[in-house]
Protein backbone atom coordinates (compact mmCIF):
# COMPACT_ATOMS: atom_id res chain seq x y z
CA UNK A 1 0.00 0.00 0.00
CA UNK A 2 2.57 2.22 0.89
CA UNK A 3 4.37 1.68 -2.44
CA UNK A 4 1.24 2.19 -4.42
CA UNK A 5 0.84 5.36 -2.41
CA UNK A 6 4.13 6.61 -2.95
CA UNK A 7 3.91 6.10 -6.92
CA UNK A 8 0.41 7.95 -6.86
CA UNK A 9 2.24 11.25 -4.95
CA UNK A 10 5.04 10.79 -7.14
CA UNK A 11 2.73 11.35 -10.97
CA UNK A 12 1.01 13.34 -9.35
CA UNK A 13 3.84 15.72 -8.73
CA UNK A 14 5.59 14.87 -12.06
CA UNK A 15 2.29 15.41 -14.29
CA UNK A 16 2.32 18.98 -14.16
CA UNK A 17 6.22 19.17 -14.81
CA UNK A 18 5.98 16.89 -17.43
CA UNK A 19 3.26 18.42 -19.24
CA UNK A 20 5.47 21.64 -18.88
CA UNK A 21 8.76 19.71 -20.29
CA UNK A 22 6.83 17.74 -23.11
CA UNK A 23 8.91 18.89 -26.49
CA UNK A 24 10.93 21.09 -24.72
CA UNK A 25 14.56 21.61 -23.09
CA UNK A 26 13.65 24.25 -20.77
CA UNK A 27 10.60 25.73 -19.39
CA UNK A 28 9.60 27.97 -16.97
CA UNK A 29 7.01 26.30 -14.10
CA UNK A 30 3.54 27.84 -13.48
CA UNK A 31 3.26 29.06 -9.71
CA UNK A 32 0.57 30.71 -8.09
CA UNK A 33 0.71 34.69 -8.04
CA UNK A 34 1.67 34.58 -4.37
CA UNK A 35 4.84 32.71 -5.09
CA UNK A 36 8.07 33.22 -7.67
CA UNK A 37 8.46 31.13 -10.19
CA UNK A 38 10.55 28.13 -10.24
CA UNK A 39 12.50 27.94 -13.72
CA UNK A 40 13.15 24.62 -14.81
CA UNK A 41 16.46 24.34 -17.21
CA UNK A 42 16.40 20.28 -18.73
CA UNK A 43 19.78 18.77 -20.13
CA UNK A 44 20.63 16.11 -22.81
CA UNK A 45 21.30 12.82 -21.19
CA UNK A 46 25.36 13.59 -19.67
CA UNK A 47 25.18 16.99 -20.61
CA UNK A 48 25.90 19.84 -19.26
CA UNK A 49 25.50 22.30 -22.53
CA UNK A 50 23.12 25.41 -22.62
CA UNK A 51 20.65 24.62 -25.38
CA UNK A 52 19.67 28.53 -27.18
CA UNK A 53 16.54 27.20 -24.90
CA UNK A 54 17.89 27.03 -21.65
CA UNK A 55 19.43 30.23 -22.27
CA UNK A 56 16.29 32.02 -23.08
CA UNK A 57 14.92 30.31 -19.70
CA UNK A 58 17.82 31.64 -17.41
CA UNK A 59 17.57 34.85 -18.73
CA UNK A 60 13.87 35.17 -18.02
CA UNK A 61 14.81 33.87 -14.35
CA UNK A 62 17.20 37.00 -14.42
CA UNK A 63 14.82 39.19 -15.26
CA UNK A 64 12.34 37.89 -13.26
CA UNK A 65 15.15 37.97 -10.03
CA UNK A 66 15.69 42.17 -10.48
CA UNK A 67 11.73 42.69 -10.93
CA UNK A 68 10.68 40.80 -7.74
CA UNK A 69 14.34 41.90 -5.59
CA UNK A 70 15.15 38.44 -4.96
CA UNK A 71 16.95 37.75 -1.78
CA UNK A 72 18.39 34.83 -3.39
CA UNK A 73 18.77 32.37 -5.74
CA UNK A 74 19.24 28.79 -5.47
CA UNK A 75 20.34 26.45 -8.38
CA UNK A 76 19.41 22.65 -7.62
CA UNK A 77 20.95 20.67 -10.36
CA UNK A 78 20.02 16.81 -10.56
CA UNK A 79 21.02 13.87 -12.88
CA UNK A 80 19.05 10.96 -13.62
CA UNK A 81 19.68 7.84 -12.86
CA UNK A 82 21.57 6.78 -15.94
CA UNK A 83 25.51 6.00 -14.68
CA UNK A 84 27.31 6.24 -11.22
CA UNK A 85 26.36 8.52 -8.37
CA UNK A 86 29.78 9.57 -8.42
CA UNK A 87 29.66 10.32 -12.22
CA UNK A 88 25.95 11.94 -11.35
CA UNK A 89 27.20 13.92 -8.03
CA UNK A 90 29.75 16.02 -10.93
CA UNK A 91 27.55 16.21 -13.51
CA UNK A 92 25.39 18.45 -11.20
CA UNK A 93 27.99 20.19 -9.78
CA UNK A 94 29.12 21.20 -13.58
CA UNK A 95 25.38 21.96 -14.79
CA UNK A 96 24.77 24.15 -11.17
CA UNK A 97 28.23 26.22 -12.32
CA UNK A 98 27.12 26.34 -15.72
CA UNK A 99 23.85 27.66 -14.88
CA UNK A 100 25.17 30.05 -12.32
CA UNK A 101 27.77 31.38 -14.58
CA UNK A 102 24.99 32.03 -17.19
CA UNK A 103 22.62 33.93 -14.49
CA UNK A 104 25.68 36.07 -13.79
CA UNK A 105 26.14 36.91 -17.29
CA UNK A 106 22.53 37.96 -17.22
CA UNK A 107 23.19 40.65 -14.42
CA UNK A 108 22.68 38.45 -11.20
CA UNK A 109 25.06 39.33 -8.46
CA UNK A 110 26.89 36.24 -7.97
CA UNK A 111 26.55 36.80 -4.03
CA UNK A 112 22.63 36.19 -4.48
CA UNK A 113 23.31 32.53 -6.26
CA UNK A 114 23.58 29.27 -3.65
CA UNK A 115 24.35 26.25 -5.68
CA UNK A 116 22.62 22.98 -4.46
CA UNK A 117 24.02 19.70 -6.67
CA UNK A 118 21.59 17.31 -5.59
CA UNK A 119 22.79 14.95 -8.28
CA UNK A 120 20.84 11.76 -8.90
CA UNK A 121 18.19 11.44 -6.95
CA UNK A 122 17.42 7.79 -6.13
CA UNK A 123 14.97 7.65 -8.71
CA UNK A 124 15.51 4.63 -11.03
CA UNK A 125 13.92 7.48 -14.00
CA UNK A 126 16.17 8.34 -16.56
CA UNK A 127 13.79 10.84 -18.29
CA UNK A 128 14.35 14.26 -18.85
CA UNK A 129 12.51 14.90 -15.77
CA UNK A 130 15.53 14.22 -13.47
CA UNK A 131 18.23 15.80 -15.66
CA UNK A 132 17.36 19.62 -15.05
CA UNK A 133 18.67 22.37 -13.00
CA UNK A 134 15.84 24.19 -10.80
CA UNK A 135 16.39 27.99 -10.45
CA UNK A 136 14.24 28.95 -7.48
CA UNK A 137 13.62 32.65 -6.56
CA UNK A 138 13.46 33.60 -3.19
CA UNK A 139 11.62 36.78 -1.38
Amino acid sequence: MTSGLQRFFRLMFLLPALAIASGANAQTANTTTSELPRFLVYFDEFSANLSDEAKSVIADAAKRAKETAAKGIVVQARASATGTAETNKYLAQTRTSIVTDQLEADGVARTLIRQEPIGQTGSSDPTVYNRRVDIILQR
